[in-house]
């Protein structure tokens, strides 16, 4: 409508100018006033239309501001979600680490009794093995006694009655020995194997099998107590006056082991690597790697004793 009353004055303003003189004044003085009016009305559109954007990008810029803001928000909410998670991961990881540490110990101490064990199943099938020999020999002169009784050769002058040699009874008296402190040994009666051990030792000390394992279980026994120095001494004894004997691979771990308790890294790493490069083969070995990668890592606190050495 308003554009049609735009051309309708138009086409009288171009009529005024090609006929000026064929339209009255009156007539002229309404089409002015007709498109002053066209003209306030298009410039009040104007200002509405542009009243009307303004206010639309007020708005839209309000909308982005919040927009950004909640952006931030939520980076910061996902930070701070992740950092808890971290910390939460940490401090279990961290939690962790202790227990399993703690059941390698105690994985270890089994496999020393285990292998406590079959060195005393070791001991007890070479005795059975000797009492077999015993009960044949026993048998035997049973036969030789129930047999006829030869001729008597004849005398020869000057000739002697042959003597025959006595039986030592040393043998199986460290026999005994032994296995009453081991019986006690895996009993837990600790203070009473350690006397016992001790006192075979002392009596025994040239024993080819049994005196090793008493000077070993020895070092069991203070590692039972968590007096790990002295652990450590026993199984040095151990691995000087018997360097060449199969007690030596479990005194060498052993060693080992009461070192990385007490937090001596630098040695605990040395035995643990002569242990290795030694008896690669053995069943210790991979535990044995195991603690060196652990060695390698952060140090962590070992557990000491509180109780007096004996």
């Amino acid at each position: 409508m308003k554009s049609s009353r735009l051309l309708i004055s138009g086409c009288m303003l171009a009529g005024l100018f090609m006929f000026p003189r064929q339209l009255p004044a009156q007539s002229e003085k309404l089409m002015i006033q007709e498109l002053q009016r066209d003209v306030a009305q298009l410039q009040n559109n104007l200002r509405q239309y542009k009243e009307a954007q303004d206010q639309k990008s007020a708005e839209l810029e309000t909308l982005l501001k919040q927009s950004l803001d909640a952006n931030a928000k939520l980076a910061a909410s996902l930070g701070s979600l992740q950092q808890g998670l971290s910390s939460a991961m940490s401090e279990q990881q961290g939690k962790l680490v202790q227990p399993i540490n703690a059941v390698g110990i105690k994985v270890d101490q089994m496999s020393q009794s285990f292998s406590a064990l079959q060195t005393s199943m070791d001991a007890l099938t070479s005795r059975l093995s000797r009492n077999d020999e015993k009960l044949t020999e026993i048998l035997n002169n049973v036969k030789t006694l129930n047999a006829p009784a030869a001729p008597p050769p004849p005398s020869v002058p000057g000739g002697g009655a042959a003597s025959s040699p006595g039986v030592s009874t040393a043998g199986a008296s460290a026999d005994v020995a032994f296995q009453n402190a081991y019986r006690d040994f895996m009993s837990g009666l600790n203070q009473l194997a350690m006397d016992e051990f001790r006192n075979f030792i002392a009596q025994f000390p040239t024993s080819p099998e049994n005196a090793p394992r008493a000077q070993y279980y020895i070092g069991v026994i203070y590692d039972r107590g968590e007096q790990y120095e002295d652990a450590v001494k026993a199984y040095d004894a151990v691995l000087e006056r018997y360097p060449e004997n199969p007690t030596t691979r479990d005194a060498l771990y052993g060693k080992a082991l009461a070192l990385m308790k007490l937090s001596r890294k630098v040695e605990a790493k040395k035995e643990f690597t002569a242990f290795v490069s030694k008896y690669s083969t053995d069943d210790k070995a991979a535990q044995a790697k195991q603690y060196l990668r652990e060695l390698e890592g952060p140090a962590h606190t070992p557990a000491r004793s509180t109780k007096g050495k004996r």
